[in-house]
């Protein structure tokens, strides 16, 4: 592992210049869906009162698995995502910022933050942790996810990421290295999406 890169391998290769990433309803509906009934559960068990999800997209996995549970719920995305969710959910609160260089502050900590295949498409993805870390209290919890790379692309993969929107992708022991480096405490890391013609993604919930 290089921790000057990440905690990837040495000489993993990063694309330097993303793809932009523009969400699709019919991709909002279909992909981590197992990582917004996993928020579910954790809404379930700990009555949290209010999700922050950074990445939000569309918001029907937020319509759809956390809305019936939490009723403060808000939303950080790109303008077009979150045009789509003004228009379209009467629920919420959704802000407009770039997550490689966040403007928002809160002046709250949420009980429950989400950020679901988010941390992949950042060029600096400290930008997306500190943004997490700001929001989030002792005694919050805190949920993210991102492809695991062995898994998707085998464990000779040294990049970039066939997936041209995707900066880098991590397998398991370099993500939770990196998510421990940044001081995150761990508190379980699964690996979600093992259906076929799904992505493969790893899951981590975890506080600061």
């Amino acid at each position: 592992m290089n921790p000057d890169n990440y905690f990837l391998k040495q000489d993993y290769r990063s694309h330097k210049i993303p793809r932009p990433f523009n969400d699709s309803e019919e991709d909002a509906l279909t992909y981590q869906l197992e990582v917004y009934q996993f928020a579910a559960d954790v809404i379930q068990k700990l009555g949290c009162r209010s999700v922050l999800d950074v990445g939000c997209g569309y918001a029907l996995k937020l319509a759809k698995y956390i809305r019936p549970l939490c009723e403060k719920i808000v939303g950080v995305d790109q303008d077009h995502a979150i045009d789509y969710c003004n228009s379209n959910h009467a629920f919420g609160q959704w802000i407009v910022d770039n997550l490689e260089v966040p403007q928002t502050s809160f002046n709250e900590k949420f009980d429950l933050i989400v950020s679901a295949d988010v941390v992949e498409h950042l060029v600096d993805p400290d930008s997306l942790l500190n943004y997490i870390r700001r929001c989030a209290s002792e005694n919050s919890r805190i949920i993210i996810s991102t492809p695991e790379r062995d898994l998707r692309r085998g464990a000779d993969s040294m990049g970039p990421p066939a997936n041209p929107a995707h900066v880098r992708e991590w397998n398991k022991s370099e993500f939770a290295a990196y998510l421990k480096d940044r001081n995150f405490r761990i508190l379980d890391h699964q690996i979600m999406n093992l259906k076929e013609g799904m992505p493969t993604c790893q899951t981590v919930l975890c506080t600061i």
